[in-house]
């Protein structure tokens, strides 16, 4: 396995070069690779297809906007009776456009046809487009490297677990690290054959009810009907490489976080329409964080005695120790301590029991059952994991033999003070591991600081024997900082947009500009080495430490209700769709409706390194 990290818990360089040996990779595949799967090449034949349905969809929106120009009416997304419907394909009638919008409309075919009518070739993507005279941003050796490594079926491709290097695995190590879990009884069971075609069956029964009852609409009710998948749900595994080698299976495979794709699947749908009526009341626990700067806001600044001591905890495979009883008893009982009559509990019940219990896939051409927990890639999964814990929090809260101060729980990850002694946070712990079956925490302690997410927790100390939770910037030993590459083909504002986010997040998490400063420099010993520039970086840097970022979202989020809706113009980022998305925003703007708005030009992206090298089928 090769990562390019070395940390005391990973290779070493002798061992990282006896691991490319072994593995057969040359240095331009290593060179390839530290570029990050978010990475890009230069692409110089564009299908035409893909410039076509951009230029219909654009079309199709300037229709809408056009059409409806005098019937402006309230839309919101997340009303329930505006959510789980099929998108619409309706296109207005060109007798209802104004005359502005169809010389648009004719203008941007034109332009259009114009420009795609040369340099057509054939391959194996359909008629494409061959670019002229653009400029690769990879070396020979390194698109030999990507094809290489695309065709090479010894190595297994994934981003690690935490800390966003890139990972590869010899297949077969990879392939019994699967099985190793996957034969544990407890979790899994072997099946013979997909399961789809009943689940299917089960879940329609339940949309009918709900159908017949009026809880849903026609649309509503041919969106969340269930069809069975024509594959199987893929599993596959992201190496926990944060993990200290002693812990791992195999000297050169660490643990995999078990993950199961629920895209496409019988019960992708009803996953989402779960998950609407959970997410509401998973967040309304005391201790509950949504976010870093939700965290920051509930701790930072809080006086503590100055010999307390700073504890976080993880709770070990939280998703997989769910009990699938337990998990439903769970939502029963938030379900009764708020009651909704506009809520179909029963139903809601009916499909969870479905989800839970039919998480069937496939690994390594074999079928397997998940028999307790549920899977990470369940859209409900994160909401049922708080949930699940809220009992859990509440007991903690009262502590045992001591009582835990400014307790938060972030999923999986628990953070509190403590001001009693160190023996009675140990009868506490042991108190954690008794309050749920399955469910095993492990407490990290320190004296002066601890990390927590990305930040590190710190006392600042004063003279009368209190002391102040300070926050900064906390790196994971494993985190090789590979944000995008300033190489890659996106629009050249996406590399400043990367910098001012990280630099504006270190503003908000860091207490004093020391700190701010520190953070930021150790970033860029690592951007510059990614064509990251070294005067925007400066100018950024200064600019936003001294400008009102606050990690009070609330306030520094808050739209201002004069400006104009955004109107996105849709194209893919290549010099062809570059020059229609311009042409076509110059067109648009010619429209009296579109003053309404604010046009920006929006990029999709070609085909990256994790979309060509990374696959979450295995069927060695």
């Amino acid at each position: 396995m090769v990562t390019p990290s070395y940390t005391d818990n990973m290779f070493s360089c002798s061992e990282f070069t006896m691991n490319l040996s072994s593995l057969n990779l040359t240095p331009a595949q290593v060179e390839l690779l530290d570029k990050g799967l978010t990475f890009i090449p230069v692409n110089n034949k564009i299908p035409l297809q893909k410039i076509n349905e951009c230029m219909q969809r654009n079309i199709r929106n300037l229709k809408l906007r056009d059409f409806f120009r005098d019937k402006e009416k309230h839309y919101d997304p997340t009303a329930f009776q505006n959510k789980f419907k099929n998108r619409s394909d309706w296109i207005p009638p060109t007798k209802g456009l104004t005359s502005f919008a169809i010389e648009a409309i004719n203008n941007i075919t034109k332009y259009t046809t114009e420009l795609t009518k040369n340099n057509l070739c054939e391959s194996n993507l359909g008629t494409c487009i061959k670019l002229r005279r653009i400029k690769a941003n990879l070396t020979p050796s390194q698109t030999a490297a990507l094809h290489q490594l695309r065709n090479n079926k010894n190595i297994i491709i994934k981003p690690a677990d935490k800390g966003g290097a890139v990972v590869v695995m010899d297949v077969e190590k990879y392939r019994a690290e699967g099985l190793r879990q996957l034969t544990n009884p407890k979790y899994y069971q072997e099946i013979a054959a997909p399961l789809g075609q009943e689940t299917a069956k089960d879940i329609n029964a339940v949309i009918m009810q709900l159908y017949n009852k009026g809880i849903i609409d026609h649309k509503q009710y041919t969106y969340l009907r269930a069809e069975p998948a024509a594959t199987p749900r893929p599993f596959y595994l992201l190496p926990k490489i944060h993990k200290a080698r002693t812990k791992w299976p195999h000297p050169q495979q660490p643990e995999g976080r078990p993950i199961v794709s629920d895209c496409g699947s019988e019960t992708y749908k009803i996953c989402e329409f779960i998950d609407y009526f959970l997410q509401p009341l998973a967040t309304l626990h005391p201790s509950y964080v949504k976010d870093t700067y939700d965290f920051l806001s509930k701790i930072r600044g809080q006086v503590i005695p100055e010999n307390a001591l700073l504890v976080t905890g993880d709770v070990t495979a939280l998703y997989t120790n769910m009990q699938i009883d337990r998990s439903i008893a769970a939502v029963r009982e938030i379900f009764a301590e708020y009651p909704d009559f506009r809520r179909p509990d029963e139903e809601i019940i009916k499909l969870l029991e479905i989800a839970l219990t039919r998480n069937d896939f496939e690994f390594a051409g074999r079928l397997f059952l998940q028999i307790c927990g549920t899977a990470m890639g369940k859209k409900f999964a994160p909401s049922l994991a708080n949930i699940y814990l809220r009992n859990f929090d509440e007991k903690a809260r009262q502590g045992h033999d001591g009582t835990p101060e400014n307790y938060f729980r972030f999923l999986d990850d628990v953070f509190f003070t403590w001001s009693g002694t160190a023996q009675q946070l140990r009868n506490f712990e042991n108190h954690l591991n008794t309050l749920i079956p399955g469910i095993k925490i492990t407490l990290n302690i320190r004296h002066i600081c601890i990390e927590f997410l990305d930040t590190l927790i710190y006392k600042q100390f004063h003279n009368n024997g209190s002391a102040t939770l300070n926050t900064k910037v906390y790196f994971k030993p494993t985190d090789t900082h590979q944000l995008l590459h300033a190489d890659s083909a996106h629009p050249k504002h996406t590399v400043k947009g990367i910098l001012k986010s990280q630099l504006i997040r270190f503003k908000r998490i860091c207490s004093t500009y020391k700190e701010y400063n520190q953070a930021s420099s150790d970033l860029f010993q690592v951007l510059r080495l990614r064509g990251y520039n070294r005067s925007l970086y400066r100018e950024l840097k200064y600019n936003i430490w001294h400008s009102n970022y606050s990690y009070n979202t609330d306030n520094t989020t808050k739209k201002n209700n004069n400006v104009n809706k955004v109107w996105p113009i849709i194209n893919y980022f290549d010099n062809i769709s570059v020059r229609l998305a311009h042409r076509s925003r110059t067109e648009i703007n010619k429209v009296p409706v579109a003053h309404k708005y604010k046009l920006i030009n929006a990029y999709k992206i070609h085909n990256n390194l994790k979309k060509q090298l990374c696959r979450s089928r295995f069927t060695n």
